[in-house]
């Protein structure tokens, strides 16, 4: 249930890993899974200036510093779905795991992104849990 008040974010950063995924397990392909010792790691903090998205390792050259990167849309859906104002946001994603390679890329930076939405609400965990947070 979301709160009617205005939440306020927490003044410090918040840094959350997520790791490579994999489904293509032979018989049991897409009901079968497992994750892998291989992380992404997101750093993100609330910023008085826009956005600034700053990424090292894979897809460093290919990927959107702007609004259509999955973890600032995630983060967005997010703050919309606490109720929360859209902050200007200072994020660094270190990524290890390989794009389109199957390990989960995709997935991982959108659960980034909801989990770090979330920890920046002072109260986030509170106004939304984790079932609602993945609807």
């Amino acid at each position: 249930m979301v709160s009617m008040t205005m939440p306020d974010f927490v003044r410090a950063g918040v840094t959350v890993r997520t790791p490579a995924t994999s489904a293509n397990l032979g018989p049991g392909f897409d009901s079968l899974g497992l994750s892998l010792a291989l992380y992404d790691e997101l750093q993100a903090s609330v910023s008085t200036r826009s956005l600034s998205v700053e990424i090292t390792g894979e897809g460093k050259d290919v990927l959107p510093r702007d609004e259509r990167h999955l973890v600032v849309r995630a983060m967005r859906a997010t703050f919309d779905s606490i109720g929360a104002p859209q902050p200007g946001l200072w994020l660094h994603c270190r990524n290890s795991i390989p794009q389109s390679r199957g390990l989960g890329s995709s997935a991982a930076a959108v659960v980034a992104g909801l989990l770090a939405g979330r920890a920046l609400v002072s109260d986030g965990p509170s106004r939304l849990d984790d079932a609602a947070l993945l609807r």
